[in-house]
């Protein structure tokens, strides 16, 4: 009987357990080089369950690190 009980107790608790998404987004990073050879690295997220990009960012490579200079000379220390 106690056995019973505890199996009842056991599959309730896997029952109401919420279900979490682990890893539905990717981050992709590439680099690009133009004409000029001004090198930008290229961050992608993807969404995998849509299959959809997020977000798209490109940076020059000499202001990916924190801190760095924007166009208008103000120093980020974060995004």
């Amino acid at each position: 009987m106690t056995k019973l009980l505890i199996g009842l107790l056991l599959m309730s608790f896997l029952i109401s357990a919420d279900v979490e998404e682990v890893g539905r987004y990717q981050l992709a990073v590439s680099i690009y080089e133009n004409k000029k050879g001004t090198i930008y690295i290229v961050e992608t997220v993807l969404d995998t369950k849509t299959g959809k990009v997020v977000t798209r960012r490109k940076k020059k490579a000499s202001s990916y690190k924190l801190p760095y200079k924007n166009k208008h000379r103000k120093t980020i220390y974060e995004e």
